[in-house]
């Protein structure tokens, strides 16, 4: 399937509203985990030290978790060394792989260790998680009333980051049509 952002923004509606969840209601990535029954397991549970201090020390930045089937299952297991913000926006891009039904790749790291992948379905997860945490909907109405990162990034539960990447294109259109307003009037 051909995923377009409309397509994305309905698929992220609908998962909000199975959840009960309003358009200024903050997502919890891990009920929505539930409700698709993906079990997420934090790396320092599972794995041995030697492995978490690789993956949480070593690369801590690099790795954030990882959709992983388990025959028809799917389970998540995430680096929980992240602060929760970002661990909320891990499992919501995981989230979106599965949504999304990206099939998985046969091979993950390449021969010098670097992670494959294709970065059409990254784009396409990373902009279904943004939907997922911080609706278009709303960010649209945050942007013309002039919602700094900060109050978003409380208001949504995400790091003022994400709420920077959420916001940036809407900000930009609401810029235009102030001045395009403050042109007319005079």
């Amino acid at each position: 399937m051909r995923w377009t952002q409309k397509l994305m923004r309905e698929v992220a509606e609908e998962e909000r509203s199975n959840l009960g969840l309003g358009l200024w209601d903050q997502l919890d990535p891990y009920a929505l985990c539930e409700e698709h029954a993906i079990s997420v397991y934090p790396l320092s549970e599972i794995a041995s030290p030697a492995a978490v201090n690789h993956f949480t020390a070593t690369t801590r930045s690099r790795w954030s978790a990882a959709l992983v089937p388990i025959g028809v299952a799917r389970v998540i297991i995430e680096n929980d060394r992240h602060p929760i913000v970002r661990r909320r926006s891990n499992i919501s891009h995981e989230l979106g792989h599965f949504l999304l039904e990206h099939a998985f790749q046969a091979e993950l790291f390449g021969e010098a260790h670097e992670r494959q992948f294709d970065a059409k379905l990254e784009k396409e997860a990373t902009f279904l998680a943004g939907e997922l945490l911080v609706p278009f909907k709303a960010v649209e109405r945050m942007a013309f009333d002039g919602w700094s990162n900060a109050r978003v990034a409380v208001k949504f539960a995400v790091s003022e980051q994400f709420a920077q990447m959420q916001m940036k294109g809407q900000r930009v259109r609401a810029l235009r049509a102030s001045r395009s307003f403050q042109g007319a009037r005079s």
